[in-house]
């Protein structure tokens, strides 16, 4: 399992590296520490809908540029890979209590759909 915010974390990587903008200078554009910054583009933080703006406006593409990259990746995770693609839990709901032996797999799994992301955009070329 993948969370939309692993994919668009991993979509906004791609983009930021493609353009050659550095984590310190995007996270500074969105008016963000570095350290904030790379804790969203890595999954284990949530972008949240003004972030996401920011982050688009930031690299110079609309935002739903960025949201449509992700609506198709998912689709693609979950035809192509059969990997299954979700929301991620919020901290505190009863739901993400109950997950929390799940954050290790969350992890890997994130590590994991950065690979697989790179696979698919380099098959796409």
């Amino acid at each position: 399992m993948v969370s939309y915010s692993s994919i668009l974390g991993v979509v906004v990587a791609n983009k930021r590296k493609e353009l050659g903008v550095d984590q310190s200078v995007l996270a500074e554009k969105m008016g963000l520490s570095q350290a904030s910054y790379s804790r969203l583009e890595s999954g284990k933080s949530t972008f949240s809908v003004d972030q996401m703006f920011e982050c688009g406006k930031a690299l110079g593409i609309a935002p739903e540029e960025l949201f449509h990259s992700v609506v198709n990746t998912g689709k693609n995770l979950e035809e192509k890979e059969r990997v299954s693609v979700q929301a991620q839990p919020r901290g505190n709901t009863t739901k993400a209590k109950a997950d929390s032996s799940a954050k290790v797999g969350t992890f890997i799994a994130g590590a994991a759909l950065g690979a697989l992301i790179f696979g698919l955009a380099s098959k796409s070329k």
